[in-house]
C-alpha cells in the first residue's frame, strides 16, 4: 500500500468554537465496497488493519486526490461536527493551504456544495486567523461553518514529497545522485 500524509481538518461552528479535528484518513474495505472509518479511527488502524482494509487519505497536503472519497469524508466528518443527522444549507468559509491552484480551490469549493454548502467562501489562510481577522463585510457574517484544510506536520510531508520525488526520478531512470545534485542547483538559483 502506498501511503501519503494525510491533511488536518479542523472544523468551527459559530458559537461553538472548535468542534473536531482530524486527520483526512478513510478505511475502505474492498471486498464490502464499504467504507469502514472516518478520520483518526481510520488513522489508529494504519499498520493494524486486516488485508481487506485499505487506508487511504483523500486529501494530500490540502489537495483533493480522491473527489468522492473526499465527499464522503466531509459529510461524516460535518455530520459528526455538527451534530445532526442532516446537514442544513448553511454558508461555510474553507481555509486552504496556499499554493493551491484555482483548479485545486474549485474542486474543494465543488465538494462543499456536494456535501449540502448554501454558499462557499474560500480563502487561503489559516481558520483560526481568518476567525480572528474576520471582515467586516456582510457575507462574512452569515457563515455557520469554518473549515480549516491544514498541515501541521510539514517535515512528515516534506519527507513525503521527497520521497514521491525520489521514487519518479527512479522510474524516469535519474539516479539520486543526480537529484541530490538538481537540488544543490536549485538551492543556488534561490528556488
Amino acid at each position: 500500500m502506498e501511503f501519503f500524509e494525510p491533511a488536518d481538518i479542523v472544523i468551527y461552528i459559530q458559537g461553538r468554537g472548535m468542534v473536531l479535528k482530524e486527520k483526512s484518513f478513510l478505511a475502505f474495505d474492498i471486498i464490502s465496497k464499504k467504507i469502514v472509518a472516518y478520520g483518526d479511527e481510520a488513522g489508529h488502524m494504519v499498520g493494524h488493519q486486516a488485508e481487506n482494509i485499505h487506508i487511504i487519505s483523500p486529501l494530500r497536503t490540502g489537495v483533493i486526490a480522491d473527489y468522492v472519497a473526499t465527499v464522503q469524508l466531509f459529510r461524516h466528518l460535518l455530520i459528526k461536527a455538527w451534530g445532526k443527522k442532516l446537514l442544513l444549507k448553511v454558508p461555510m468559509a474553507i481555509c486552504v493551504p496556499k499554493g493551491l491552484t484555482e483548479v485545486e480551490k474549485k474542486a474543494v469549493e465543488d465538494v462543499m456544495y456536494q456535501i449540502g454548502a448554501k454558499e462557499i467562501f474560500i480563502a487561503d489562510i489559516p481558520v483560526e486567523r481568518l476567525l480572528k481577522e474576520l471582515p467586516a463585510a456582510k457575507n462574512w457574517q452569515k457563515i455557520k461553518i469554518f473549515i480549516g484544510i491544514t498541515k501541521d506536520e510539514p517535515k512528515r510531508y516534506i519527507t513525503e514529497q521527497y520521497l514521491n520525488m525520489l521514487n519518479y526520478a527512479k522510474q524516469e531512470g535519474i539516479s539520486i545522485e543526480e537529484v541530490k545534485d538538481l537540488l544543490k542547483d536549485s538551492k543556488e538559483l534561490n528556488l
